[in-house]
């Protein structure tokens, strides 16, 4: 975390601690992964200290060699002018790659839709595209994320963590449609990240939040929301991830990066070797890959 983040340290103790790459190193399953991509860690920044984080974290990538590219954090509400210039600077490190966005892009008091959208935001989305950068998404339905890609073509967009999947073994009737409308837009990914959380609701009997509980390790349980997006989105448009530090929600005995690769690759070998190299490391190289 940025230290002008203001992380509910009270709330989530096991989490509000520094976590870097030499302790992602030490976890069991770590050596596997060759390059890491560092997402936004500015929860509460303040804007008038958003850029320092940025900076920050591109000082943190700059000096870890494990660390493939940045997605950063910016408040993609705030007039175009401003937003460009804090695009310019930051967008000179080509290991800066894009944001994360949520559900704040919407007004407040309309229900959530392509038109309830907040006008500098599309704005804003179409200076990312004509850059060649991208945006990863929390909180936002897969369906609006289609019409965005269509009104501005050539935006990448990732859907982190299961695309908003509640955290079942089932493949939900609306999470099913909303997948399959998000599917029609060729430049959007789902990030198969914390798979493992897919099992609170069989370990705890309700949905994970920020409280550790023991996954259920069988990888065959996740077969089915796995062979959805398999069908659905494609070998080409599946991004592996583990989202830690905040996959050891599934317990701090637990080795949530080995667990996840077991997972995934435990599925993948039913599926050709081409698309298992593709979701295990090469579509996030195609994705995240530093700029040009």
């Amino acid at each position: 975390m940025s230290d002008f983040a203001s992380f509910p340290a009270d709330s989530v103790p096991w989490l509000a601690v520094n976590r870097l790459v030499s302790d992602y190193n030490a976890r069991a399953g770590a050596h596997k992964v060759d390059k890491l991509v560092l997402i936004e860690s500015s929860v509460g920044v303040p804007p008038d200290k958003m850029i320092q984080s940025n900076l920050w974290m591109l000082q943190t990538a700059a000096a870890e060699s494990k660390i493939l590219s940045v997605v950063g954090n910016l408040d993609v509400r705030q007039p175009p002018a401003s937003f460009e210039q804090q695009v310019a600077q930051l967008s000179a490190n080509k290991q800066w790659v894009g944001i994360r966005i949520g559900a704040g892009i919407f007004r407040p008091d309309l229900p959530r839709s392509f038109s309830t959208i907040l006008p500098n935001v599309l704005t804003n989305l179409s200076l990312l595209t004509r850059r060649g950068l991208k945006i990863d998404t929390l909180g936002i339905p897969g369906a609006i994320l289609s019409q965005v890609g269509a009104a501005m073509p050539g935006l990448t967009i990732v859907m982190d963590h299961f695309a908003g999947k509640p955290e079942t073994f089932d493949v939900e009737d609306s999470w099913r449609a909303d997948m399959q409308a998000a599917a029609n837009y060729a430049g959007l990914n789902v990030k198969v990240s914390d798979v493992h959380k897919l099992s609170s609701r069989a370990a705890t009997g309700k949905a994970a939040g920020l409280t550790q509980f023991q996954p259920v390790a069988d990888p065959t349980r996740y077969a089915p929301t796995l062979e959805f997006l398999w069908r659905t989105f494609g070998e080409d448009r599946l991004i592996f991830g583990s989202n830690w530090p905040v996959s050891d929600a599934g317990g701090l005995s637990v080795n949530s990066i080995g667990l996840q690769i077991e997972i995934l690759e435990s599925f993948l070998t039913g599926q050709s070797v081409v698309g298992r190299n593709k979701i295990m490391y090469q579509n996030a190289l195609r994705v995240y890959g530093p700029r040009k």
